[in-house]
């Protein structure tokens, strides 16, 4: 995003699961394992789900996303999103103090934003995107990014 105020450098990046690294209903990748390489490679990295540990590992580990991450935040370690908590113990698990995290609905930017951390999005596409985004900029998205790979860009020039 062109003229947008730069963001505080993170100490760590956090990912949702469905909706920015996979498809689960659709099976399938939304991200590359280059690119999930390459972020964590400049920062740790931690995925914060709503899923059931076992499917997460698996979805992981069928994109081959799993090695890259340091951190892993599902359904059974407590509360779930909105609630800041799955924010704040990945930050714990990382021994990160800041971070920037990328979510694709509303309770993802809720909880970054009440857990302190940057709460960034992705862009909605198709029927109703228009909405979406205004309800993601809503909950305090402060960038609407295209994809995971435009993260990977952004830590490179912000």
């Amino acid at each position: 995003m062109t003229g947008a105020a730069p963001l505080p450098r993170p100490d760590a990046l956090l990912l949702d699961l469905d909706g920015v690294l996979a498809d689960l209903h659709g099976r399938r990748a939304l991200a590359s394992t280059d690119d999930v390489a390459a972020l964590a490679a400049l920062r740790p990295l931690a995925v914060v789900t709503s899923c059931p540990r076992r499917l997460a590992e698996s979805v992981l580990a069928r994109y081959g996303f799993l090695a890259h991450v340091r951190a892993l935040v599902v359904a059974e370690d407590g509360p779930g999103k909105p609630d800041p908590f799955p924010v704040r113990l990945a930050l714990q698990r990382l021994g990160a103090q800041s971070a920037w995290m990328l979510g694709d609905n509303p309770s993802d930017v809720q909880a970054a934003v009440a857990a302190g951390v940057v709460a960034l999005a992705i862009a909605p596409r198709g029927p109703g995107a228009e909405g979406h985004a205004a309800r993601l900029r809503a909950a305090g998205a402060v960038r609407l990014l295209p994809d995971v790979a435009a993260l990977r860009a952004l830590l490179a020039t912000d």
